[in-house]
């Protein structure tokens, strides 16, 4: 029930966030909820699970999502299932020249939960928020 709570949390985060013109409205993001009950822990490993269990739903009620939406939908239901989470926008290092990309990702502490890609390495990070717990 947890994990269905966060989900939808989270789609309501981003459909909130996210104005028609494509453009996000960015200021405050969910709380670390407590769950009331004992958690297994706030780790990488089970920030790992919950990416992976929330990605399932995510796919099922909102499709496939580009790496920003991705990135703010899984921030949100982390935070929700008592999981402290940040959200990461980085701008990419080559080119040097426009146009270059820019892409998302989450993290737990220092950890990378999102993406397996090696994101420090490969972008500049340009943006960071809710860092809070």
């Amino acid at each position: 029930m947890l994990l269905v709570k966060a989900a939808r949390g989270a789609r309501r985060f981003v459909e909130s966030v996210k104005g028609e013109d494509g453009s996000y409205r960015l200021g405050d993001w969910p709380g670390v909820e407590r769950t009331g009950r004992r958690r297994r822990g706030t780790g990488p490993r089970d920030a790992g699970a919950a990416v992976a269990r929330l990605r399932v739903a995510q796919r099922l009620t909102m499709g496939f999502l580009d790496p920003v939406d991705d990135a703010l939908f899984l921030v949100a239901g982390l935070r929700r299932m008592g999981i402290p989470a940040s959200f990461h926008l980085g701008r990419e290092l080559v080119p040097v020249t426009p146009p270059s990309g820019f892409y998302a990702w989450v993290q737990c502490g220092e950890a990378v939960v999102s993406t397996s890609m090696p994101v420090r390495e490969t972008y500049v990070e340009v943006h960071r928020s809710g860092r809070d717990g």
